[in-house]
């Protein structure tokens, strides 16, 4: 007889946010979760606790550090268990794989850095369905099990068995417990008498042949973390003390990973077959569809912040590697953290409170401006060791970054300022060749143009741009009309209602959509209970009640570098503006959309009624695709990640559609995919969630029309990565001195198309190894590819996504590297490099000390008597080093001295006093902020020569977007760049929970003597560093969405009635407290139409 086995895990799950902010979870619910926890250890030696998510432990050492010194002592106790492997434990289905990937590794560490130990499982209790790319994720990062209870909440495939093998598209195995219970599970008596155990046990044995009597079962609290009942903890450790009389029937107080530990030895057995196996989705049918949509500004940013990052790495590791710039590991790897926070499963799915996505929006610029600046610098550091002795006087030296594997031949956008007023620019490479390029706007010296680039994978390519008298004459195969787009590939015609009515595929000589691509606005009654979470199929099955009319056209570039209309109409009470274009030769028509959103109880959708037909649609995973089919009952609206593709029967032809920030799509038909843009439920959940009024106010977003010729390995994957992940330009400073490179620098290239490029970075644990993810995208093997890379190295490893070895690579030398890629298969790549030498024409920093009037910088201990120039605060010393980096900026701030004296004073508020300037040292950089909650603008002095400087509020957010619900409009800031961010401040009473950044300013100083600071103390400067030489590198494409300010909500209707009566009785809202009969806390039933509280409201209004 198989001895049964019960694995209890106590578990407090905590929402760092939701129906609170962060500042409630860290000044109550953590407080309360620790000393909760800390009792019952003490009174039950063998109670063991699981808490998941590294930020969580971040917060506890950060506000309470005695605290966190006593979990460092019951982790070696193994009382507590640091869980999950994550930082933080977020949504699957809208962050890529890589950034769950990124997730794991920096959540492990932390968890290896401060507790010497890692998890071997996700531990994913409250997350809202999961895609099959998932097992591959855990897999490759070297972790063994999933854990998770909500798939009771309504899986569209049922519960597949409670514990097996969840199979991965490239055939790995993770264990998986689908089915593991409710967190909040109480325990009243011995645990081998409690029903809900014995019957996980019988499920189990009957699921595996009787093999696995075992059961994991979750107990404990959730949502606003706590503990377990006391008596649930004692049941169980009295359980586990009478295993010794009862050898038939152990019972585990349990890591969350045990029960995977135990999996994978029985897997290897013999008995190994009879362990239950499923491959595929594990997807809600409706709770969390409307999530994929929900909050669209927070998809937008993290698209956004994460193309950026990965764009800033590789700029940061080539730059590194040529011995230009130190790799930021310390800044890149915060950027990320302050990205994966908001990436938690009530986050980014669009359902927390109001105030929670003004501190998300704000986190996420910063990220932005901080991947940015560290681009940037990187960018100019690596542009010394290229050739720019080229570009013509009075001509500026313009950089080209391709942060993608493939060539790129596009036109690019670019702000740039001359040195001299010229009516007309034209654009030159290297050898003096002019390429297509015109001009879309000019004000004096500066000029926005739109060029055609050519730049190889993963390189930067220097062109220059010089005066004109005359327009550029360079022929390209675009042709506009005031209804049409046209170039080699594509001919695009729309039709009266401002629709893409005829799409022309020249190459497959096909018309490839059936009818004109539409925008409809549904009716989105939507469920009361959770308006944000779901969507309701009776809804999605409606006709549309309005399509987008009325049109406005317009042609707003015609030029030889790029072709575009735009088409301004209604849609019911709003406006949707888009603007469809080409370029030369593009396999893309794209399609900027601008939506002024002032409708409500409405979903709006794009649908794309396509010439392939096939009642199968390939939808983007991230790290390859999953195939699904037309809508059904229990499955009617899914996630992707950048595309979804329908292809036809007969494998003649296929369309993609690209997306950037959208990711949920329905397939109403064989030859329609319906693209979810904007969800605004009836629903308001709560006043301080309104969900009922989210998204009203302007929306962003693009979409990319994709046909190819047979199945979507002709390019789709290809054409994807080139649309979401822009070429950035950037004006740099031309110098006489000649670098390494010529004018065209290149890392690394792969040799086969649909063997992606997943990611490009420097290890995290050696600076000279270069990380180079590879995915084959496709259920084709991909054989004999081959990786190049800019210079020899001395070893290649395989690692896992955790970058833990795996084992030697041998088939590696001559700069190029071979890999077989099984179908959907990720390798990870840790390429070591000699470590370069410094490039001879690196700039000199030198950091300034500053004469200090006032004390910014306090500890614990002085906390209680310094209030920073009238602000209610101070900064917490513990927080920023003595000499830190910023862009690659050596910058000193003031501790004290060697013996720990602290300094009296320790930043420079300003006051008009003049700086002698050293005369070795042409330009100087300054971190600083202004006290207070508005931006300030200054006049600094350099000997005779005014400045005037907006200097950025230290607690104002870095840019904010509309919310209106607060009457809030956005207000964008993509000029001033960040410094540095301090995640509390200190107050004579204790901690305040709240964000302060000090920025980054220069100043050309070359031959000047005098700085005369303002006299303004509310302006602090923090600290100054001279440099060498002089620098300019100036971003000149746009990386957030710039608005102007002054943005009017006018009036947004009203609505009459929310629901009828009889359908609001079967409704949840609120807070959630109902529970089976018997007050066991055994799960909630969703559905009670006696206990469910219709909390809110009758009507839609508060």
């Amino acid at each position: 007889m198989q001895k049964k086995t019960a694995y209890m895990v106590a578990t407090s799950h905590l929402d760092t946010v939701w129906r609170w902010t962060i500042a409630d979870t860290v000044e109550k619910f953590i407080p309360d979760t620790l000393s909760k926890n800390f009792d019952l250890i003490e009174k039950y030696p063998k109670y063991r606790f699981n808490f998941e998510g590294a930020y969580r432990y971040e917060l506890i050492k950060e506000y309470y550090p005695k605290a966190f010194e006593q979990i460092k002592k019951y982790v070696r106790l193994q009382n507590w268990y640091p869980a999950g492997s994550e930082y933080e434990n977020g949504d699957v289905n809208i962050p890529s794989p890589e950034s769950i990937s990124r997730n794991i590794m920096l959540g492990n560490n932390y968890f290896y850095d401060n507790f010497g130990i890692k998890s071997k499982d996700i531990f994913l209790p409250d997350c809202f369905g999961f895609g099959a790319q998932l097992p591959q994720i855990i897999s490759d990062a070297g972790l063994i099990g999933f854990t998770t209870q909500k798939l009771s909440w309504g899986s569209a495939y049922g519960i597949p068995f409670d514990i097996g093998m969840w199979v991965a598209p490239n055939g790995k195995e993770i264990g998986a417990s689908f089915n593991a219970k409710s967190y909040r599970y109480k325990l009243d008596g011995d645990v081998r008498g409690d029903l809900s155990v014995i019957d996980g046990i019988a499920k189990c044995a009957s699921e595996t042949n009787m093999k696995l009597p075992w059961v994991n079962h979750l107990y404990g609290t959730g949502d606003w973390g706590g503990s377990p009942t006391e008596e649930s903890v004692k049941n169980v450790c009295k359980s586990n003390s009478e295993n010794r009389d009862n050898p038939l029937f152990e019972v585990k107080s349990a890591r969350s990973d045990k029960v995977f530990v135990d999996l994978k030895r029985y897997v290897r057995g013999s008995n190994g077959k009879y362990i239950p196996r499923v491959k595929g989705d594990m997807l809600m049918t409706n709770h969390g569809a409307g999530c994929y949509t929900s909050r669209t500004q927070s998809k937008r940013l993290d698209y956004q912040s994460e193309q950026m990052a990965h764009t800033a790495e590789f700029a940061c590791s080539f730059a590194s590697l040529c011995g230009t710039y130190d790799y930021p590991k310390e800044n890149l790897n915060k950027a990320w953290k302050r990205t994966i926070k908001h990436q938690f499963h009530d986050d980014i799915t669009g359902t927390s409170l109001m105030e929670v996505y003004n501190d998300a929006w704000d986190d996420y610029y910063s990220s932005i401006a901080q991947f940015k600046g560290e681009f940037t610098s990187s960018l100019q550091a690596l542009a010394r060791d290229m050739d720019t002795s080229w570009i013509p006087q009075n001509g500026v030296a313009i950089s080209v970054s391709n942060p993608t594997q493939y060539r790129r031949i596009e036109s690019v956008n670019a702000k740039i300022k001359l040195n001299v007023n010229t009516p007309f620019v034209k654009v030159i490479n290297k050898q003096k060749q002019e390429v297509p390029c015109q001009i879309v706007s000019k004000t004096g010296k500066a000029f926005e143009i739109i060029f055609e680039a050519d730049v190889p994978s993963y390189a930067v390519h220097i062109y220059a741009v010089v005066a004109s008298d005359e327009e550029c004459k360079v022929q390209t195969d675009l042709k506009v009309t005031l209804h049409t787009l046209e170039n080699s590939k594509y001919k695009v015609i729309f039709n009266k209602n401002g629709d893409l009515a005829y799409l022309l595929d020249k190459e497959l000589g096909k018309q490839i959509i059936k009818a004109p691509i539409k925008f409809a606005l549904l009716k989105d009654v939507g469920s009361l209970a959770y308006p944000s979470w779901e969507l309701r199929k009776q809804d999605i099955d409606k006709d549309p009640y309005c399509y987008a009319n009325t049109p406005e056209f317009e042609i707003v570039e015609n030029g030889p570098a790029r072709i575009a209309i735009k088409i301004t109409r209604e849609a019911e009470y709003s406006t949707i503006t888009q603007i469809v274009s080409l370029y030369p030769n593009s396999e893309v028509i794209r399609v900027d959309n601008f939506i002024d959103w002032r409708t409500r109880r409405t979903l709006l959708k794009a649908v794309f009624p396509l010439s392939a037909q096939n009642d199968v649609a390939k939808y983007d995973s991230g790290i390859g695709y999953t195939e699904r089919g037309n809508n059904k009952e229990n499955l009617y609206e899914v996630p992707a990640q950048k595309w979804a593709d329908i292809t036809d029967k007969s494998g003649e032809f296929g369309v993609s559609i690209l997306t950037d920030c959208k990711h949920g799509w329905d397939k109403p038909d064989d030859n329609t995919l319906r693209l979810s843009c904007i969800h605004s439920p009836l629903g308001a959940f709560t006043k301080e969630t309104r969900q009922d009024l989210q998204d009203l106010g302007r929306n962003c977003f693009s979409f990319g029309i994709y046909s190819h010729k047979g199945d979507i390995d002709n390019g789709t994957n290809k054409q994807s990565m080139i649309f979401a992940r822009k070429m950035l330009t950037a004006q740099i400073r031309s110098q006489k001195e000649k670098g390494e490179f010529s004018q065209v620098a290149s890392l690394i290239k792969m040799s086969h198309d649909n063997v992606i490029v997943r990611a490009v970075k420097i290890s995290e644990y050696d600076k000279n190894s270069l990380i180079v993810r590879l995915n084959n995208a496709t259920d084709i093997e991909q054989k004999n590819a081959a990786l190049s890379v800019y210079r020899e190295f001395e070893e290649v490893d395989e690692v896992n996504t955790s970058e833990e070895f795996i084992c030697r690579h041998e088939a590696a030398k001559d700069r190029v590297i071979r890999v077989n890629l099984k179908p959907f298969e990720t390798v990870t790549l840790k390429i070591k490099f000699k470590e370069a030498e410094k490039c001879e024409h690196n700039n000199i920093y030198k950091p300034m000390r500053l004469t200090y009037n006032v004390k910014a910088f306090t500890n614990y201990d002085n906390m209680k008597h310094i209030i920073f120039q009238g602000s209610g605060y101070s900064l917490p010393i513990d927080l920023i080093d003595r000499n830190i980096k910023v862009g690659g900026i050596d910058f000193y701030i003031p501790h004290g001295n060697n013996k720990n004296k602290k300094p009296r004073f320790d930043a420079l508020a300003c006051r008009g006093q003049k700086i002698k300037l050293n005369g070795d040292f042409e330009q100087v950089y300054i971190l600083a902020g202004a006290v207070g909650d508005e931006d300030i603008e200054e006049t600094f002095k350099i000997d005779a020569a005014m400045h005037n400087v907006k200097i950025k509020s230290m607690t104002a957010p870095y840019s904010k977007w509309d919310m209106y619900g607060l009457n809030q409009v956005a207000h964008t800031d993509d000029k001033t760049s960040f410094g540095y961010e301090f995640t509390h401040l200190h107050h004579p009473e204790g901690n305040i929970v709240k964000k302060a950044r000090i920025y980054l300013y220069s100043f050309n100083v070359k031959n000047k003597h005098i700085i005369k600071l303002p006299k303004n103390n509310k302006i602090v400067i923090f600290a100054m560093t001279y440099a060498k030489k002089s620098e300019y590198t100036n971003l000149a494409t746009d990386i957030i969405d710039i608005v102007e300010d002054g943005y009017d909500f006018g009036k947004i209707p009203p609505i009459d009635k929310l629901t009828d009566k009889t359908e609001a009785l079967t409704i949840r809202a609120g807070k959630i407290q109902d529970q089976y009969n018997g007050g066991k806390g055994k799960g909630f039933k969703r559905d009670n139409i006696i206990t469910n509280i219709i909390r809110s409201y009758t009507k839609s209004e508060w």
